[in-house]
């Protein structure tokens, strides 16, 4: 439709020329050319990959919309592209409470869509500044909804129930404007910083007690193992003197020497070899 205006615009000069020059014949094609190349190209438009053609005709929508391509339309329609690709939402310092009634804040980004199906519905009825009207309060919204049904500490355990649980929340919101959401990313998530700080106190008493019980447990093992190692000691020191006592002394030793000889004989200061083992006739 612009180009049709801008060619009755022409046509205007031209026409304001033709009376201004008479008998100027050329001026007349003149003022016709610019009017039906405007007319002609105003009969197709071509719509972008990714997005969908509303047609708007004398300021009425059209609930026929046009898909990516080149097409046809009326010459005194406006054509809307609305973008109907994944787009990014960020809801910056989003505040809510939890169960526990602790301060939990985090930055919440969105990936969303319009459905395409929707997009003359969605224009007619809301525009296309949906993020800022709709959207981001809606974002908000379900943050707090859900949040209060988890206390602090599930709120970090449970981090991915917490999302699913928002995305599903602001799912159920939006789908009345046509808007998809795809996707939710709790970026950082934290508490107030006195909460924080008793956090990390009792994560460091933890990390403690378990290093204690890891210690008591180490020196119980090694305990138990001494008390063994003595048994043993001790019962082997109880069967060699039992030996010693009940089997023959003298021969007892001797067997130990023979067992630890190293096969030298012992030599005396006659420089005679002294056998270890005496032999009787």
């Amino acid at each position: 439709m612009t180009l049709i205006v801008i060619g009755l615009i022409i046509g205007i000069i031209l026409a304001f020329l033709t009376v201004v020059f008479e008998n100027k014949a050329w001026l007349v094609p003149a003022f016709v050319t610019p009017l039906l190349l405007s007319v002609f190209l105003s009969t197709f438009t071509i719509i972008s990959a990714g997005h969908i053609g509303v047609q708007v005709t004398l300021g009425e929508v059209n609930m026929n919309t046009f898909n990516e391509g080149v097409h046809f339309v009326n010459p005194l329609s406006d054509i809307q592209n609305v973008d109907v690709r994944v787009v990014k939402a960020e809801l910056k310092n989003a505040n809510a409470g939890t169960k526990d009634l602790q301060v939990v804040h985090t930055d919440i980004v969105v990936n969303y869509r319009i459905d395409g199906t929707k997009a003359a519905h969605i224009y007619k009825e809301f525009g296309l500044e949906l993020e800022d009207k709709i959207l981001l309060p809606a974002i908000n919204e379900s943050f707090k909804a859900i949040t209060a049904h988890y206390n602090s500490e599930e709120l970090i355990t449970k981090r991915d129930e917490v999302s699913n649980g928002i995305t599903q929340a602001l799912q159920n919101k939006v789908a009345k404007y046509g808007l998809v959401i795809s996707e939710i990313s709790l970026v950082n998530f934290g508490f107030s910083s006195q909460y924080q700080a008793a956090i990390e106190s009792k994560v460091i008493a933890t990390q403690q007690k378990l290093k204690a019980e890891q210690d008591l447990s180490r020196i119980t093992v090694e305990a138990e193992q001494a008390v063994a190692k003595a048994k043993g000691e001790a019962e082997a020191i109880r069967i060699q003197s039992q030996a010693i006592t009940s089997q023959g002394g003298k021969d007892y030793v001797q067997l130990k020497a023979i067992e630890k000889w190293d096969g030298k004989l012992p030599v005396t200061m006659a420089g005679n070899a002294t056998p270890m083992i005496q032999l009787k006739d």
